[in-house]
Formats: C-alpha cells, sequence, structure tokens
C-alpha cells in the first residue's frame, strides 16, 4: 500500500513539474509575444537600420571600387595620352627627318651633278691635243759664218696625230727654236661644256725662228685666213673661225667685243726649246690654255701624211 502511495506522489510531481513546464512554456511564450509586440518598431527600426548600414557600406564598398577603377581609367588614359604625345613627336620627328633626308639627297645629287662637271672640266682642262711635230734632223756650225744652226723637219698632226700635209724643213740660226703662234682662249663655260665651236683653245702657227735669227727673218707656217692645218677635219673654216682670223687682232684690242664672242684672250705667245739632234719635239695644246713643247719619250715612228 506504501508503494503504491509513493508511485502516486511521483506521478503527481511529475505532472506538477509538467505543468509548471507548460504554465513556464506559456507565459515565456506570452512574455515573448508581448515583448515583441512591444518592441516590434523598434525591432524593425533596427532591422532596418541594419539593413541601411550594410546597404551604405556597399554602396560604399562599390563606391571605392569606382573610384579605385576611376583612378585606374585616369592612369591608363594618361599613359594612352603620354603615348599619343611620344607618337606625335615621333611622328613629327620622322617627318622632319624625311624632310632632311630629301633635302640631303637633293644636296648630294646637286654634287654629284657638280662634281661631274668639275671632273668633265678638269679633264677637259687637262686634255692635251697635238699641234705638231719636230725633228732634229742635224746641228752644228756652219764653216763660212761660224754661227751654230739647227736642221729641222716641221710637220702639223691631226686630232689622231698624224701627219697633217707634208713635212717642211728649215734651217734655222742657233740651237735654240721658237714657234711663234696666235692662240684664242675661250671661256671656261664653254670648255666644261665641250662647246662645239668655243670648246677648246684654238691656234695657227704664224712662224718659226732660231735664237740667232730676229722674229721677222723666220719662217711663216700658218696663213692669217687659212683654217689651222692641225684643225683641219675636211671641212670648210666656219664663218665665225674666220672671222677671229681675220679681225685677230682687232678683237684683241675690244674687250666688249671679245667677250661677246666668249673669248676669254687672244694674243700673240712662241714656245722655245733648246734642240738636240736626232730628238723630237711635239707641241701640244690643252682645251683652256695655249701650246707647249716637250720631247718625245720615243721617236715616232714615220707615218705616211694625211
Amino acid at each position: 500500500m506504501a508503494g503504491g502511495i509513493e508511485k502516486l506522489q511521483t506521478i503527481n510531481s511529475l505532472i506538477r513539474t509538467m505543468l509548471s513546464l507548460v504554465v513556464f512554456g506559456a507565459l515565456g511564450a506570452a512574455g515573448w509575444y508581448g515583448y515583441t509586440t512591444y518592441n516590434a518598431a523598434e525591432i524593425e527600426g533596427r532591422r532596418k537600420d541594419e539593413a541601411l548600414q550594410a546597404t551604405e557600406q556597399e554602396l560604399a564598398d562599390t563606391q571605392q571600387q569606382v573610384k579605385k577603377q576611376q583612378e585606374q581609367l585616369s592612369a591608363k588614359t594618361a599613359e594612352l595620352s603620354a603615348k599619343e604625345a611620344e607618337l606625335r613627336e615621333k611622328g613629327a620627328k620622322i617627318a622632319q627627318q624625311q624632310t632632311e633626308i630629301a633635302a640631303l639627297n637633293d644636296e648630294v645629287a646637286r654634287q654629284d651633278v657638280e662634281i661631274e662637271r668639275l671632273d668633265t672640266a678638269l679633264r677637259l682642262h687637262k686634255l692635251e691635243r697635238r699641234l705638231a711635230r719636230i725633228r732634229v734632223l742635224d746641228t752644228g756650225v756652219d764653216e763660212a759664218s761660224g754661227r751654230k744652226f739647227s736642221q729641222i723637219e716641221f710637220v702639223e698632226l691631226n686630232e689622231l696625230g698624224d701627219p697633217m700635209g707634208e713635212p717642211k724643213q728649215f734651217r734655222l740660226d742657233g740651237e735654240m727654236i721658237y714657234v711663234d703662234y696666235w692662240v684664242v682662249k675661250f671661256d671656261d663655260k664653254y670648255v666644261e661644256q665641250a662647246d662645239l665651236e668655243r670648246g677648246t683653245s684654238i691656234c695657227m702657227f704664224h712662224r718659226i725662228f732660231g735664237d740667232l735669227q730676229k722674229p721677222k727673218d723666220g719662217y711663216s707656217l700658218d696663213e692669217p685666213g687659212q683654217r689651222p692645218g692641225s684643225y683641219a677635219r675636211g671641212s670648210v673654216m666656219s664663218d665665225f673661225e674666220k672671222k677671229i682670223w681675220e679681225d685677230f687682232w682687232t678683237i684683241a684690242n675690244d674687250p666688249l667685243h671679245a667677250a661677246k664672242l666668249g673669248i676669254r684672250a687672244l694674243h700673240g705667245d712662241a714656245v722655245s726649246i733648246k734642240v738636240e739632234k736626232g730628238k723630237v719635239y711635239r707641241v701640244t695644246v690643252r682645251a683652256s690654255a695655249g701650246p707647249e713643247i716637250t720631247v718625245e719619250s720615243e721617236p715616232p715612228a714615220e707615218k705616211p701624211a694625211s
């Protein structure tokens, strides 16, 4: 009997405990409900504040990212602008260099033309034209007069160095012989341009004589008014040349007239040399100068007259 009462008490105690839990749970729930109902506005406000703060933080983060991206974009834009400026500068330099290169090419071309002109002029100035050959046949002393003499053979030459006409022989008084001539020298520009009529000096042999005789007692060579033998090419003397030889001394005394004809100088002159028996001498002329007389290194073989 006593055991049943204890079990009944235990059950009652359990029931009271459960009831207490139910009551306390209901009271807690009611309290929570009342609390939440009473503080709903405050809770909602806090929730909204938290949401707002989260949104503001997200917005701030977004703005920060946008700002960073803008800074990066600005940096890239500045870099691109710098590169564009560098490209423009390089383009300007290239254009300037191309202009300078074009100018240099023009200058090189001009200098090439000038070099070619000067080279041509130099070659023409140095170009020798053979005029005559003098062969010394004999030298000695005349028994009757006791004076030295030179027996020579004189022949004019064409452009190829071949004799023009038959050689002429002269017995000159003395061992120094003189070849007297008239020469016409044209302006250098005509020589450089290889002008057909004025591209080289022209000469006319006047006379030949020895040092022991007067020039007027010498022997005549070319005749005034005739085409110089050394320039004969089988054609008739041009009016230009004929006028020069006919009016030689008139032109020589009229500088303005000479200039109109392109003449730099015209005058008489002579070349001379002390001869030796057996030697051969040649008389040559350069494009812009007068005749010169020099000894042949090797005597030329005899050629028939042209």
